[in-house]
């Protein structure tokens, strides 16, 4: 039967003074914040008023929600939450300081994926792209958006660099950037901004983990429940893993990303583990023994692996990077493979907008 594998970054029933630590604050090690599941469990958050579990967490905590990083079924650990392969997480309004969460794994990961050295490196989490005309309409959540920052550059010279000089579409730009707090107060187009993005080359990071199967809440095997069996120190039964489902999501978005990134003269990167990718290829004809040599018209596949027996922060590493040719014009074949496509490739300025509306979660240097 399945198991959790990793509960806020330790084994479940770690009782060592960190582990009991970060449980009681609900504390996710890999972003460094109260853990949010991954941003897609909140239908599991548990109550605390009147709850068994209200002793076993810090007394200011209302409510949780079950930080299950990974499950262990049979011989095979599958990642479950995608903090625990990309954690960056925005803490407050102030500019983060230099690598102040990141950690070695991802450090490893963005390098191979890469990103350049040396340079200032903004990271921009949950992009919202929106794009519509009265013939197409557009609609993406790009995880994340990593490019150099510019520090102590005017508004305007960002405006300039993108040629945007029409007063209404100034208008537009500075709402966004006011959105994401780059902008405060009165406008001064020539005062020096703290940090702007430069988007001369954006790297997209797409994460995608495994999900978990269907439960029964009457046998207690739901996330809900038997994370309440785990924290009690009870013996425990979660979900399985739903392999076929991650893939299904991923594939209507492999071809469709990693065009529109092309297009702004970067590359998207998907970040997956070693299992899932394994999964699809013993599932469809894909097979990535052979990495493409080419330069455009890839996807790109980063994967990380668990250190045999190992929990915690340290114990995910660097696995492989492999680019293989997408078989397909990103500019369409006027066959039906252009499906999976975008009807058209949006100029670059509307991922700043977009951009611009996001507050930026992370500054590192690798």
């Amino acid at each position: 039967m399945p198991k959790f594998y990793e509960v806020y970054g330790h084994d479940v029933y770690d009782q060592s003074a960190d582990a009991v630590a970060d449980r009681k604050a609900a504390y996710c090690p890999f972003t460094e914040n109260t853990c949010d599941g991954g941003g897609n469990r909140h239908q599991t958050k548990i109550k605390l008023e009147n709850s068994k579990l209200a002793s076993y967490f810090n007394p200011d905590l209302k409510s949780v929600i079950p930080g299950i990083c990974s499950i262990q079924y049979g011989n095979e650990t599958w990642v479950v939450c995608p903090r625990r392969l990309l954690g960056f997480y925005s803490k407050n309004d102030r500019i983060p300081t230099i690598n102040e969460t990141l950690h070695d794994h991802e450090r490893e990961a963005l390098i191979q994926a890469g990103l350049p050295r040396g340079v200032e490196l903004g990271v921009w989490p949950e992009v919202y792209l929106q794009y519509g005309d009265d013939e197409t309409s557009i609609n993406y959540h790009f995880d994340f958006v990593i490019a150099p920052v510019q520090r102590n550059r005017s508004f305007s010279w960002l405006l300039e660099s993108h040629h945007i000089r029409e007063k209404p579409d100034i208008e537009t730009y500075k709402a966004a950037a006011k959105t994401g707090k780059y902008l405060k107060g009165r406008y001064d187009p020539n005062q020096a901004v703290p940090v702007l993005p430069d988007l001369v080359s954006p790297v997209i990071v797409e994460v995608m983990t495994a999900s978990t199967s269907g439960s029964d809440k009457e046998a207690g095997t739901d996330i809900a429940s038997s994370f309440t069996q785990a924290i009690l120190g009870e013996d425990h039964n979660c979900p399985g893993i739903n392999k076929r489902q991650v893939w299904g999501r991923m594939a209507t978005q492999l071809f469709a990303k990693s065009a529109l990134a092309e297009e702004w003269g970067g590359r998207t990167v998907w970040l997956v583990q070693d299992q899932l990718l394994h999964n699809i290829e013993l599932t469809t004809k894909l097979n990535l023994s052979t990495p493409s040599k080419d330069t455009r018209g890839t996807i790109n596949f980063l994967s990380m692996h668990y250190n045999d027996g190992e929990k915690g922060v340290n114990s995910l590493k660097l696995d492989s990077c492999k680019t293989q040719s997408a078989g397909l014009d990103f500019n369409g074949n006027d066959k039906a493979t252009d499906i999976l496509l975008p009807k058209i490739n949006p100029d670059k300025n509307t991922l700043l907008k977009a951009v611009l509306r996001r507050k930026l979660s992370a500054i590192i240097q690798l």
